[in-house]
């Protein structure tokens, strides 16, 4: 599709930056216009300046694109989670508040929120919950207070950190998509999720 107007989207200052990264900054511009369903390789390419070829020798195809702009808001969203969490003295809390941060936040962030509820179920499903780059983010997010909690006996034996982590991506991915009809602000979602998440990761915890 044409994107005159996202070729020029691109600062002129960022020519010192690595070419990823440029390629990145367009494909937010682009998202940010188009929308994940009628951004383009050829927009981004335009946008930043560059050949379709460059474009994919970087990204192999489309989804790759994608991932890679989703993969780079979602570590921007976890160095500020990471800096959000220490408030909170219990690692209960900490995961709690952890969980409504991620909701709360990624409806402010319009490129990012486009990829987690604007493509269809199976297209999110392949881009976010498949990638083992985007779990891994939400692991490094998590490990320190996870060690934390083991290191204090807090933790269940039987937790699987990655296995947790995917299954909180999914959890979080289904209320940013349907939000509940039941716990309508962020007190009813946190008394949800001390009482159906935190006894089934930590010790000595009953809902």
């Amino acid at each position: 599709m044409p994107a005159s107007a996202a070729a020029s989207a691109v600062p002129d200052n960022t020519e010192s930056k690595p070419v990823r990264e440029r390629l990145l900054d367009a494909a937010e511009d682009c998202l940010a216009q188009f929308g994940p369903q009628k951004t383009s390789m050829e927009d981004v390419a335009r946008a930043a300046g560059m050949s379709r070829a460059t474009v994919y020798r970087y990204f192999e195809n489309r989804d790759a694109l994608l991932l890679g702009v989703a993969s780079r808001q979602a570590a921007n969203l976890a160095t500020e989670a990471i800096a959000f969490l220490p408030q909170f003295n219990t690692i209960s809390d900490w995961i709690v508040e952890g969980c409504l941060f991620t909701l709360r936040e990624i409806p402010k962030r319009p490129v990012f929120a486009s990829l987690v509820t604007s493509l269809d179920s199976s297209a999110a499903s392949k881009l976010l919950l498949g990638s083992t780059g985007m779990i891994q983010i939400g692991v490094n997010v998590l490990r320190p207070m996870f060690a934390n909690a083991k290191e204090q006996g807090l933790l269940r034996d039987d937790v699987n950190i990655d296995m947790l982590i995917e299954w909180l991506l999914r959890v979080l991915w289904t209320y940013l998509n349907a939000p509940s009809q039941v716990a309508t602000d962020e007190d009813s979602m946190r008394k949800l999720f001390h009482m159906m998440l935190i006894p089934a990761v930590l010790k000595g915890t009953s809902a």
